[in-house]
């Protein structure tokens, strides 16, 4: 009888129990942080900046070029953003449409989280973040105090010679003669120099004219890029009308790639699609050297 008197009363505290628990989520009681889901450390994962995507391959070159995309968020309604190494404090609060609303350096933008994609858009451009399962606070500190190393060589405040990008020049050295890398019904490819930046960023400057009338993108192919016998991420993107000319510039993930003077042996390929169905239209493989040089037109 005991027995069977004690269970009701537990059966009955248990129902109590549940009843309360339903009631307070109906008020409001037991609702989960909004802050939670985004609390931690988010990276470039993806977007669209002035037209260009952040496809893999540029994802790629920025990590092998030590750039930084990252977004902090702290308790406390603060945290750190870092764009391009540059690091800059935020402050930050969910909105009641769920955005968290995002303050830094005077400006302020909404991030939407959804289906574990954080994504910052403006007009046309927009950032896709994920989590990163690691803390980056130590590399956001470090990109902060080489900003703020640079800035102080920059305002050479001793008076002397100051040191880093703000004492170096831009270095260009002729191709001569230019090395034509495709000429035919598409397009006209032509190598014109190398080029080393007072930032230390090491590359070609390629002329490209396009013959047809399409919307035509030239692009660096991805595992097809080396120098020196050393693989390397070729970083290339040129839009173009039909009809029209450009100069742009191919850059190269530095790694042991120390000065101009290093680039020796390039294999590159430039690939080429139509804008309107992405379809390819051609890729030009070509070998610069000392002496030899040897440009070929892959099959489509």
């Amino acid at each position: 009888m005991k027995t069977a008197v004690i269970k009701k009363s537990t059966i009955a505290f248990i129902t109590f129990v549940l009843a309360l628990a339903f009631a307070l989520v109906g008020c409001g009681g037991f609702t989960a942080n909004p802050e939670e889901p985004f609390l931690g450390s988010w990276k470039i994962s993806g977007g669209e900046l002035e037209g260009e995507d952040f496809d893999e391959e540029t994802l790629d070159a920025m990590e092998d070029w030590g750039i930084n995309c990252i977004l902090i968020f702290e308790e406390d309604g603060e945290g750190q953003i870092d764009l391009y190494n540059h690091v800059s404090d935020i402050t930050w609060k969910i909105e009641d449409d769920g955005t968290a609303k995002i303050k830094a350096d005077g400006a302020s933008f909404k991030a939407t989280l959804k289906d574990g994609e954080l994504t910052l858009k403006e007009s046309k451009n927009r950032i896709v973040f994920t989590k990163s399962k690691k803390d980056l606070s130590g590399t956001v500190k470090k990109d902060r105090e080489a900003t703020e190393k640079s800035t102080d060589a920059m305002d050479g405040s001793t008076g002397g010679t100051t040191s880093g990008a703000s004492d170096r020049k831009d270095i260009n050295e002729p191709i001569t003669p230019a090395v034509t890398v495709a000429d035919d019904d598409v397009c006209t490819i032509t190598v014109t120099e190398k080029f080393e930046d007072r930032w230390g960023i090491i590359g070609l400057k390629v002329e490209i004219t396009n013959k047809t009338d399409k919307d035509l993108t030239f692009h660096s192919v991805s595992g097809k890029t080396s120098v020196n016998n050393t693989m390397k991420t070729g970083w290339f993107s040129c839009r173009m009308m039909g009809g029209t000319n450009a100069t742009e510039k191919f850059t190269f993930s530095t790694g042991d790639l120390n000065s101009i003077d290093e680039l020796v042996n390039i294999n590159f390929t430039i690939g080429v699609y139509e804008d309107d169905t992405y379809e390819d239209f051609a890729s030009y493989s070509a070998t610069i050297g000392p002496v030899v040089f040897m440009p070929i037109r892959n099959e489509r």
